[in-house]
């Protein structure tokens, strides 16, 4: 189900985007939560905290893959608000060929560089052979990936969110069920547990293909092309969002390296911790997606009023949600993280509690810098974002390199906040100057 987000208020239109969004990440932790349960309980804590290392390393690739597709959305969505329907599929079927060709590239470059990479994170000796296990059958997935990313995508931009959540039920249903038959039964260690997750999100990414066909959506053959005005455009808009991704997770994979020194009882307990991000990041995430849509179709429409508007009432919304979450989860992070890691020491579950909670400070800083991050996407900018992320890598590493000489290992707690912080604020000027020139042009 299209919606049209250039008409009507944008509060209500912000909600009926995000509340499936709300549902799907619901979900999608749930699903975490199974698999990590499932391999913490049935493989033991090194094969957990193995996960929970190598889970950053996919990232890497999997944030690149989000970034450009989510601005290759931008596009479509400007096209869907401006109601072009043919230059809606000529830039679906570029964007296609576009995601997999960055898949195939990532996938062949990366399955050689695995295993130098884990070594230099300092990934320690007695979880190294899990990771290994896990990432390269997640590495060998991310054509599947990428094929689901754009076609959610896709939906997203047409104001559809409700195909991606009942996409993702199927999915995670399949993945849990995946889990017990991979892991428990036939004994495929945490490769099933990879497994069973490219499987799911080959179930989702039909179940996305076959909403689209619905919707009558579907690129003509002879889209499936790239032509040079749309391409050039894509990648304007995909490249440098790609870039900042890549970056972004440069500095995430410098905190793990940190991380690492401290051996396996703190890499443990920081996984249970970081493990939440998902949770805590829920309504902020389902907000930033709503908020690049809602913004593409408005600004793609020319509706410049209601881009201000829609822009500040989802980033009061953003504010009363994280600090709600933020007090919530803060309260139950004793009993969240002892579900992760339930024979864990009692100092690995202090310095999850720890690390939790400090995250959960600044997580009103995380909503502002994503749902502007959205907002100046929306309007074709990808310039921006991608200094910004440029700016994130510069504050992570500065943050795992003076925190731990300033405050020990616990200082590695707050390398999010301050990036987080710090970004924000540069991303809520920008869109104040941004906004200040074209209202007043």
């Amino acid at each position: 189900m299209t919606l049209d987000m250039t008409r009507g208020r944008p509060a209500g239109l912000l909600v009926r985007f995000a509340l499936p969004l709300v549902f799907s990440s619901l979900l999608q932790q749930l699903y975490t939560m199974c698999d990590s349960l499932i391999v913490g309980r049935l493989l033991g804590t090194d094969a957990f905290a193995a996960i929970g290392s190598a889970a950053y390393l996919h990232w890497f690739a999997l944030s690149m893959l989000l970034g450009a597709t989510g601005d290759f959305g931008v596009a479509l969505a400007q096209r869907f608000g401006a109601k072009d329907e043919e230059g809606f599929s000529r830039f679906f079927g570029a964007s296609i060929v576009l995601t997999l060709i960055i898949g195939a590239i990532m996938t062949a470059l990366g399955m050689g560089f695995i295993h130098p990479l884990l070594q230099l994170l300092g990934t320690p000796a007695e979880l190294l052979d899990y990771a290994l296990e896990y990432v390269y059958v997640l590495w060998g997935g991310l054509i599947v990936t990428a094929s689901l990313n754009i076609l959610t995508a896709a939906l997203r931009a047409m104001g559809d969110s409700r195909t991606p959540f009942i996409s993702l039920i199927v999915s995670t249903v399949l993945n849990i069920v995946l889990d017990f038959l991979l892991i428990a039964i036939l004994g495929m260690g945490v490769g099933g547990a990879a497994l069973a997750t490219v499987l799911a999100e080959t179930m989702a990414a039909a179940w996305c293909l076959m909403g689209i066909i619905r919707a009558r959506a579907l690129p003509a053959k002879r889209n499936y092309a790239l032509p040079r005005r749309e391409t050039r455009e894509l990648l304007r808009l995909g490249m440098p969002q790609l870039l900042s991704q890549g970056v972004i997770s440069t500095g995430e994979l410098a905190v793990l390296k940190a991380i690492n020194v401290y051996g396996v009882v703190f890499v443990t307990g920081n996984t249970a911790a970081r493990r939440y991000f998902s949770l805590f990041n829920i309504v902020g995430g389902a907000l930033e997606s709503g908020i690049g849509t809602y913004v593409g179709q408005n600004w793609g429409a020319g509706e410049r009023k209601r881009v201000l508007e829609g822009t500040r009432t989802g980033v009061a919304m953003g504010l009363c949600s994280s600090i709600t979450l933020a007090v919530l989860i803060g309260i139950g992070a004793p009993w969240l993280i002892r579900l992760f890691i339930p024979d864990g020491s009692a100092e690995a579950l202090r310095i999850g509690v720890e690390a939790l909670r400090a995250e959960l400070l600044f997580l009103p800083a995380l909503y502002m810098l994503c749902e502007h991050r959205a907002a100046i996407q929306g309007m074709g900018n990808a310039v921006i974002p991608m200094c910004a992320g440029f700016l994130e890598l510069a504050l992570r590493l500065a943050a795992a390199w003076l925190l731990p000489i300033l405050a020990g290992s616990r200082g590695l707690y707050f390398t999010d906040a301050v990036t987080w912080a710090v970004t924000a604020i540069f991303l809520i000027l920008c869109w104040h100057t941004i906004m200040k020139k074209k209202l007043r042009g």
